[in-house]
């Protein structure tokens, strides 16, 4: 069996538990069995430190075959850092990883939108910058070129929602839908 690393900020959520147990419900309804952040393994109910979650995660990583990160926006207008660094350090093993993200929008629109919301974008240069003068990137891309880059790179793909559903944290439609593709490709 095809065992996958569920990446995501899921585990920050105040309903994580039954949130993740339903991604766990899902990966094993397409054949793979499921690790990573939340899962079944790490369920045991004792406080760990900061080096256990790592080295419990890295474990994981190693372990696992390929990679499906959820790369939704987390507290700002990129993906959670601990789920890009997840997704670097599957890339550096060789691994196969894909990502799903449930706003729409590519990565540049939102940090004109959301970041630099109301101010006005510098477009004359032919690069866009924002009014601090920081360029934004603009390859329609659905988060930073690294990372949907390096994740195409690896065979991957980066699913994105057609629409912003109602609650972009919990939705997992377009996950359902990164784990049909997934597991058709592998079939």
């Amino acid at each position: 069996m095809t065992t996958i690393y569920l990446a995501g900020p899921e585990v920050f959520l105040p309903d994580a538990m039954p949130i993740m147990a339903e991604k766990r419900r899902l990966a094993r309804q397409f054949g793979f069995e499921p690790t990573g952040p939340g899962s079944d393994e790490n369920q045991t109910p004792v406080k760990r430190t900061a080096a256990e979650i790592y080295a419990r995660n890295d474990d994981a990583m190693r372990r696992a075959d390929i990679c499906l990160a959820n790369i939704t926006p987390f507290r700002g207008v990129s993906a959670d850092p601990g789920t890009v660094y997840e997704i670097g350090f599957m890339i550096a093993l060789g691994k196969s990883v894909f990502a799903y993200t449930n706003h729409p929008d590519d990565y540049g629109l939102r940090v004109r939108s959301i970041w630099y919301a109301g101010l006005e974008i510098d477009v004359a240069s032919g690069r866009p910058r924002g009014p601090d003068g920081i360029a934004i990137e603009n390859h329609g891309m659905a988060d930073n070129l690294m990372i949907d880059g390096g994740i195409e790179a690896t065979g991957g793909k980066v699913f994105r929602a057609a629409e912003l559903p109602e609650d972009p944290a919990r939705d997992l439609t377009i996950y359902f839908e990164a784990l049909q593709t997934i597991a058709s490709m592998r079939g």
